[in-house]
């Protein structure tokens, strides 16, 4: 199946998923997230995929919502690309999906952490940079991303990144439990495929 921003190839029983624009930091846009729910539906209903990465291309994970329509949808124009799901859309279909795990490269900010949180394991790589910048911007979190960072990181930590939009570096966010590993920046996707596969070696009927 052909997309125009993500990459998918399959290797062993994982499917890997690629965010591809990374001339945009692989900001979200309808498009792209449209094109990553049918993907991963697509590998639930193969009995061939028993578990799921999604990681980005370039230097960055995702740069969070790609708001370059966003002046237009203010003074009434249109967007050139459908719009994202809504919160319920997301985080219904990772409940239902095969294990995901995401690895996180480089810069994830906003939407581009609050996507993973629902996942089932989250890596990164060294050079991870992690902020839930809504604060700064007089915005929402959304996917309910305060309830699930809270029981990753408890309610304390989780209020304090919320309300400062602060960075926070790889090697914190392993202590933190907001990833479970940290690994070399050029070893990284390779480490969460080695992971994504011992989980994928299950029986299919207890990965859903």
């Amino acid at each position: 199946m052909g997309y125009e921003q993500i990459l998918a190839e399959v290797q062993g029983r994982v499917g890997i998923v690629t965010l591809n624009q990374p001339d945009k930091l692989n900001a979200m846009s309808g498009l792209m997230q449209r094109e990553l729910s049918q993907q991963i539906e697509t590998w639930n209903a193969d009995d061939s995929i028993g578990a799921i990465v999604i990681t980005g291309a370039g230097r960055a994970f995702c740069a969070g919502a790609d708001i370059s329509n966003f002046e237009d949808v203010i003074q009434g124009g249109h967007r050139n690309s459908p719009s994202r799901s809504n919160d319920q859309d997301w985080i219904q279909l990772v409940k239902e999906s095969k294990p995901i795990i995401c690895a996180v490269n480089g810069v994830a900010v906003g939407l581009g952490i609050t996507l993973v949180l629902p996942c089932d394991i989250r890596v990164a790589s060294e050079d991870a940079r992690i902020s839930f910048r809504f604060v700064r911007l007089g915005l929402t979190p959304e996917y309910a991303s305060t309830h699930y960072l809270a029981n990753l990181i408890g309610m304390g930590k989780a209020m304090e990144l919320m309300l400062t939009g602060k960075f926070v570096e790889a090697d914190e966010a392993k202590e933190l439990g907001l990833v479970n590993h940290v690994y070399p920046t050029e070893t990284m996707l390779d480490e969460a495929v080695s992971l994504a596969q011992e989980v994928a070696d299950s029986p299919t009927w207890q990965l859903l």
